[in-house]
Formats: structure tokens, C-alpha cells, sequence
């Protein structure tokens, strides 16, 4: 019996710039696409498509992140984050702007809702508003929120789990599965970046929690100061079609703002008259 040669894939064959072209495109569709994916979908092996990003990102095609890529820059200059900033010094930069993006946020809360609050201190501040609020079920993962809300009338559910010590936010398998045992009505949800490509932050941990909110709820806010715009960072939260609420303090620029409305997503300006 003949032995027979190996099987080339039909992927493997195909020459590097052409493939070069698949992944780009791929990625560009997305926003964000993990290694995972494009493997899959272009039918390499995973190391190929790291070799591939590491050549592409070298070129200023797209960019590299843990375990994945961003699409690359296009229409308004966009900034990557790297690094997270403490969470006080977070909270005391552009405070008057959160606080009333807060104040906006909570006038979305009718009596009887299941709410749930995300991480962040822009969402902190809705905790505050939520403070006195005694017609509500809150569920939040930050300790901060729930230790702000406990004096209050209204009944507070954290989930446990494993806590980040510098945000004081608890996530992991087991906040997960808690969490997907209930539906809310509303999910507020926090991140330090908004671009046509949609929400990112600076935690891949946070970042799951934002997720089950998101599958899990009804309405999605999404808690935006202007600061965060055309700002990327490792992890994707979601796309801008997964928003069905915008609250800001400052109207996004008109690249954004366009995208904001093919997305059909709602548009709130806290301040606005």
C-alpha cells in the first residue's frame, strides 16, 4: 500500500498576501476578533495568526491585543489605554460631568424595576442618586455601589465571586453564574472607551460581568463621559448596536455621533434643556 502525501488545507495554500487581505477584512467586520476566530475562520493554526497580527499590527493595519485584534484607526483619531488609572483618581477627574450623567441616568429608573449597576465611577454616582430610592431591586458586582446603597431602603444583591482589589469589583465563574440566574430590566453599564467599534475597557475580568449584564437585560445604558470617546483599550465590551442608551455630558463628536445613529442607539446629553 502507497502511503500518501500529507493534506495541504486549502488555507495553507493560499499565498500570504491574499491571506494577509481575509484576516484584515475579518477583523474590520468586527472591530474585534480573537486568535480563536480567525483561526477558524481562514483555517490556520493559531501561532499562524499571531505571526500574522504581530506583521500586520507592524504595519498599521490593525491592533494587537491580549488574545486578539482591533480593527485599525479610521475617521476620528482614536487613543489605545494600556493602563488603567486608579480608581480615585478616576473618580475625581471630570466629576461634575459624572454626576450628572448619574442624575440623568437615574430619571430612567421607573418604581418596581430590577436594575443592575455596573463597576466604575461614573456608575457609582448612579448608585448615589439611587441611594433613597426605596421602589427598586438593585444587583451590582462593586462593593463600592453596594456599600453605598446599604443604608438605604431599597434591597442590594452583590454576587460572590473573587474581588479585584483595585476596583473593588467582584467577578469570576461564580459571579457569573449567579448573575445569569436573573433578568433585569434595566443594566447600566460603565467602560473607558467609545468608538465606531463599539465599548471597551481596560479589564478583561470586569469585562465579562459587563457582558452578562448585557445578555441579561432588557435595556442597555451605557454610562459615558466625554473624555471616552475615540478611546480603545484591551478588552471589548460590546458593539454600539448592543446600546439601546447613550448617557453622556457632551454631544460625541459627528463621526461617532453618525454611527451612534445607524446603531439606533438613544442619545441622552445630561444638562441638556
Amino acid at each position: 500500500m502507497t502511503d500518501r502525501p500529507p493534506a495541504i488545507s486549502p488555507a495553507a495554500r493560499i499565498p500570504l498576501t491574499v491571506r494577509d487581505g481575509l484576516l484584515r477584512d475579518f477583523v474590520e467586520r468586527r472591530g474585534f476578533a480573537a486568535v480563536s476566530e480567525i483561526a477558524a475562520e481562514l483555517g490556520v493554526s493559531e501561532i499562524t495568526v499571531r505571526r500574522d497580527l504581530t506583521r500586520l499590527e507592524s504595519q498599521g493595519v490593525l491592533m494587537r491585543t491580549h488574545g486578539g485584534a482591533l480593527a485599525g484607526k479610521t475617521g476620528t483619531p482614536e487613543t489605545f489605554d494600556s493602563d488603567e488609572p486608579a480608581f480615585e483618581a478616576r473618580r475625581r477627574r471630570h466629576a461634575e460631568a459624572k454626576a450628572r450623567i448619574g442624575e440623568a441616568a437615574a430619571a430612567l429608573v421607573r418604581p418596581g424595576a430590577t436594575i443592575a449597576i455596573d463597576v466604575g465611577s461614573t456608575a457609582l454616582e448612579l448608585a448615589r442618586q439611587m441611594a433613597t430610592r426605596g421602589d427598586i431591586k438593585i444587583f451590582t458586582n462593586s462593593v463600592r455601589a453596594a456599600t453605598l446603597l446599604a443604608d438605604g431602603p431599597a434591597p442590594v444583591y452583590l454576587p460572590g465571586g473573587q474581588l479585584r482589589a483595585t476596583e473593588l469589583s467582584v467577578y469570576g465563574s461564580i459571579a457569573v453564574a449567579q448573575l445569569r440566574h436573573y433578568w433585569f430590566d434595566l443594566a447600566f453599564i460603565g467602560f473607558s472607551g467609545l468608538t465606531d467599534q463599539g465599548m471597551f475597557d481596560y479589564s478583561l475580568e470586569d469585562t465579562e460581568i459587563k457582558r452578562v449584564y448585557i445578555e441579561r437585560a432588557a435595556q442597555i445604558v451605557a454610562l459615558c463621559d466625554s473624555s471616552k470617546f475615540g478611546r480603545l483599550s484591551m478588552a471589548r465590551v460590546g458593539t454600539l448596536e448592543e446600546i439601546d442608551t447613550l448617557v453622556t455630558d457632551t454631544a460625541p463628536p459627528e463621526g461617532l455621533r453618525e454611527a451612534l445613529a445607524r446603531a439606533s442607539v438613544s442619545l441622552i446629553v445630561a444638562g441638556d434643556r
